[in-house]
């Protein structure tokens, strides 16, 4: 038996072509709640009359010798099945059934829990299966011509006569094959040590989720086998998956007799062979410098060290996270965004004296001892309120009541690192200090909610001519956590970045820091010239990404590459790129930092030794392995500590024959691999 290790993927693929509502548009049809006689409306099994006549064939082969005689068996139990899912009111049980049958074998296989999409089947099968009725041998046959793509990318509709789109979305797997089994307890039982399977059975009126039994007449709805238990329903049942939400059944599961209802005709097994990619990406990141009304073109490189096809899409995207004045924020986690490093201003920070209530009370204004720049103004000084916010311009609103970032309402002009109900009256201080010079930090430090929930330390600092950075000490534990405004505004309250509203915000260890960049406009500056495609195992291919400058002015601007693959370790990742229109290359200035990165080996092709180059960014333990064409690891070059900085290794390939190799780079948690020739 494989072990199974379910690793659940929080999917980031968006939908190109389906917009929001889909889940609630499938929900508000209260499926769930339907009558039986509801339900019996929407069965939807059609099979064609070739596929009887091989059924009938095939069962009339005696039954073989059963392979697993334990009186249960259930596949739930050891982690082979998906969530139960819902049809709605669609006849699609014969899509569901074989997607489901299918998502199990490669959990089985693989040890992971994909989400297939089912409405891509309506959509693109070829076999004129629908919501009006199919079969299931029409989707096992797109999932085995095409393949597998995610419902997070093709949401469920439960509609016919949608266009296929199913080339927007990555292929995430294939299926090999299916094959038919025979209608009797053995051959099933037998087939089901494999995994789960699709079958169909007959619905009649009064039908029962416990134990059922009815004659069978002929089959109209299609479910999932997942087990068995000869102790249910006196002489034995099948564990069986619906697809009716899983507010029905038990769980969205019912237990039938051997034989009732006919159940077990028309059994189908899907054949999943385990073949899975890994990609591997150089560089992580972008930084791009061109010049007034240029353009300039860098690689991607992406590789595939796993045994699997590797499929990938790449689209690209103005940063996720900037308003329409040209205002970012980077969190500490992005490799744009600011180092968290606390700055203690408790010793020589001015301790916030608040008028009247501090529950409720605004002081200042603060002189900040230079001009800071903020929605286009200027401004020299700064009002504090006890409840998480400041503002440059308002002196006299308390607002505890948090809300959206941007509001029109007062505060406005704010800078709000952690605007919720607090209270400095019942404890901490809250601290403000300047140098006079250009920079300027304001702490609450070990301030309570109104409630006493939880005491929060935060800070904002302010750096000249426009950077914000907030930064997060002890937070909560619990309490207001999840009840707090984070985010900046401009002085009408109509354009500003809110990072968190009413959400569960901690940030602890974090810093987030807001800067002024050109606004994008029309994003048309980024573009790549191969935006999908398929790598084959052990193969690299390189992808140009071009900045083009255009009219945009001289500044900074902020993107991104979403690059979506099949491998279950890294189906999801964002590379950023940086535009710099008009500035000068980091090459030019040996004082900024080096970035982890590999180099293309030089020469290449050679013959019979070459020189690899990569850079670190700061001290890390590395491994640099040559792998051969077939992806075979057949040295390793170096293994241990390496400084920050450039380095060079030396591979000789003399007692290698010509061909193709792979040299993998492995930096902490991070990896690149490159291709080089030898020829003699």
């Amino acid at each position: 038996m494989k072990q199974i290790a379910i690793l659940t993927l929080a999917v980031m693929l968006v939908s190109a072509f389906y917009g929001p509502g889909i889940a609630d548009e499938i929900e508000n049809e209260n499926n769930s709640q339907m009558t039986l006689e509801e339900r019996m409306e929407y069965l939807g099994l059609d099979i064609p009359d070739s596929v009887k006549a091989i059924f009938e064939e095939l069962d009339k082969e005696p039954p073989p010798v059963l392979l697993n005689t334990q009186d249960v068996f259930d596949w739930r139990q050891m982690g082979g099945v998906t969530p139960v899912k819902n049809q709605a009111s669609c006849g699609s049980c014969w899509d569901f059934a074989a997607t489901g049958a299918f998502e199990s074998a490669v959990l089985i296989e693989d040890g992971v829990e994909w989400d297939f999409s089912e409405q891509a089947i309506i959509d693109c099968n070829w076999g004129g299966s629908s919501c009006n009725g199919g079969w299931m041998s029409d989707a096992y046959a797109v999932f085995a011509d095409f393949g597998a793509i995610e419902e997070d990318c093709y949401p469920y509709r439960a509609r016919n006569g949608f266009p296929c789109e199913q080339d927007t979305c990555v292929v995430i797997v294939t299926l090999e094959s299916w094959e038919n089994i025979p209608n009797n307890v053995n051959s099933i039982k037998n087939a089901l040590l494999d995994g789960p399977l699709s079958t169909t059975f007959t619905v009649h009126d009064g039908f029962s989720w416990d134990c059922y039994e009815n004659v069978y007449t002929s089959p109209n709805h299609a479910v999932v086998f997942v087990g068995w238990d000869d102790n249910l329903c006196e002489d034995g049942a099948w564990i069986v998956k619906n697809s009716w939400a899983d507010t029905w059944g038990d769980g969205g599961y019912f237990y039938m007799p051997y034989g009732s209802c006919g159940i077990g005709h028309y059994t189908q097994r899907p054949i999943y062979i385990s073949r899975l990619p890994e990609i591997t990406y150089n560089p992580e990141e972008f930084e791009i410098y061109v010049p007034y009304g240029g353009s300039t073109t860098e690689t991607l490189s992406l590789s595939n060290l796993g045994e699997g096809d590797l499929y990938y899409r790449i689209r690209m995207f103005n940063s996720a996270f900037q308003d329409s004045f040209g205002y970012y924020w980077f969190d500490s986690d992005n490799p744009q965004g600011p180092e968290y490093g606390w700055v203690d201003i408790t010793v020589n920070g001015e301790i916030v004296e608040f008028p009247g209530n501090p529950d409720v009370s605004n002081s200042g204004p603060y002189d900040l001892g230079f001009d800071f720049e903020f929605y286009g103004n200027t401004f020299s000084s700064i009002n504090i309120c006890s409840n998480g916010w400041m503002s440059f311009t308002d002196s006299t609103t308390t607002a505890y009541y948090n809300r959206r970032i941007p509001h029109s309402s007062a505060p406005n002009n704010m800078i709000a690192p952690f605007w919720e109900n607090l209270n400095p009256g019942l404890g901490g201080n809250v601290y403000f200090y300047t140098n006079n010079t250009d920079s300027a930090v304001i702490s609450w430090v070990d301030v309570p909610d109104t409630h006493e929930e939880g005491e929060f330390t935060f800070q904002a600092v302010l750096v000249a001519p426009n950077s914000v950075t907030f930064q997060y000490g002890d937070m909560g534990p619990e309490g207001p956590i999840d009840r707090a405004s984070v985010g900046i505004e401009n002085a009408a309250g109509t354009v500003g970045l809110q990072i968190c509203y009413n959400e569960t915000f901690s940030g602890e260890g974090m810093a987030y820091r807001f800067e002024l960049g050109q606004p994008a406009g029309e994003f048309d500056w980024l573009s790549v010239d191969d935006d999908n495609g398929y790598i084959y195992p052990a193969d690299v291919i390189d992808v140009e990404v071009t900045c083009d400058a255009g009219d945009h002015q001289a500044g900074t601007y902020y993107g991104y590459l979403s690059l979506d693959s099949n491998d279950p370790e890294i189906p999801h990742v964002e590379i950023p790129v940086t535009m710099n229109i008009g500035m000068t290359s980091v090459d030019d200035d040996p004082q900024l930092p080096l970035k982890t990165s590999l180099m293309q080996n030089f020469p290449n092709p050679f013959n019979p030794s070459t020189e690899i180059a990569f850079t670190l960014a700061s001290e890390s333990e590395i491994s640099l392995d040559i792998y051969n064409i077939m992806g075979q690891h057949i040295e390793n070059l170096y293994k241990g500590e390496k400084s920050a900085g450039e380095h060079v290794l030396s591979w000789d390939g003399s007692k290698y024959a010509s061909g193709i190799y792979l040299y993998k780079l492995s930096a902490g948690e991070k990896s690149f691999t490159r291709r080089m020739t030898l020829i003699k």
